[in-house]
């Protein structure tokens, strides 16, 4: 039977979902973070570095960070947003997600300390499922209020990969990109990955699906809602490694993110908006 329980993960308050078929994910309510996810044989399929500080008002470097409502440092707010920091509610009452073998969903309500930041009257869920070899990841937005706002949203996945020059990611190779190493960023023609050096690549516009090969194995990502790609490595640069991440952990992941950056979201009153990414692992 597909089992959801509540749990601690390095002291943060979390829920663990367990799937029929014995693959597992664990998110924790703050930022509604997927920390965990591992196939049915145990495999994990997400790096988390073992330097972050699961402490509240802190980011967690690993995982799939939700990004809302900026991308970066693409606007005024705080890096990335702050969904990935705030505390979130599981929804009691959340239709199970379609097709699932088991699925939960978070909340992100407007309060006090966003509403200072933001000041938009807005819904924000995250519904996370597990079914048939995937992990399925649902960001809705919603607005509340009386004035249309507009936003940027990325799922910021940090993939396993268990070796950076043994990977291969395919879809891209017809799509020009940004190149955020770069300042100002240049668009670029489509390039290989050049492991050990630093990738920071926003595609826009970019396909809907892609695989990704590696040492850990094959797995398939397919996005909707989404418009965007953002394929980000530090590399092997001591100057380009985030504080959180060992010298070395560069080696063990690539981010590839479904994003919506270059034509942020527009939503009137009472519009929703919805993305979603699945990412498949063969067996």
């Amino acid at each position: 039977m597909p089992t959801i329980e509540n749990c601690l993960f390095h002291g943060l308050p979390a829920v663990r979902l367990r799937a029929q078929d014995g693959s597992t994910a664990t998110v924790t309510l703050h930022g509604a973070h997927v920390v965990s996810w591992k196939t049915p044989t145990g495999v994990e399929q997400l790096y988390l570095s073992p330097n972050t500080r699961f402490e509240s008002g802190q980011a967690i470097r690993g995982g799939v960070p939700v990004v809302f409502p900026q991308f970066n440092t693409r606007g005024v707010l705080p890096r990335h947003g702050f969904a990935r920091t705030c505390r979130w509610a599981l929804v009691d009452d959340a239709p199970p997600a379609e097709d699932a073998a088991c699925s939960v969903t978070l909340a992100l309500q407007s309060h006090k300390v966003i509403k200072a930041l933001w000041p938009y009257a807005f819904g924000c869920t995250l519904t996370v499922a597990l079914d048939d070899d995937s992990l399925v990841m649902t960001l809705t937005v919603s607005n509340k209020g009386p004035e249309s706002f507009s936003f940027q949203a990325a799922l910021h996945t940090y993939l396993a990969i268990g070796a950076i020059d043994s990977i291969r990611l395919s879809g891209l190779e017809h799509c020009d990109f940004e190149d955020c190493t770069q300042a100002p960023p240049v668009m670029k023609p489509h390039a290989d990955l050049q492991p050990f050096e630093a990738i920071d690549r926003i595609y826009f516009n970019a396909p809907d699906a892609l695989q990704l090969q590696s040492a850990q194995g094959l797995v398939q990502l397919q996005q909707s809602g989404f418009c965007d790609v953002v394929v980000w490595n530090p590399g092997g640069a001591a100057a380009a490694s985030p504080a959180d991440l060992p010298k070395d952990g560069f080696r063990q992941f690539l981010c590839v993110e479904a994003a919506c950056i270059g034509q942020p979201a527009v939503l009137d009153p009472a519009q929703v908006w919805r993305g979603s990414q699945r990412i498949s692992a063969a067996r």
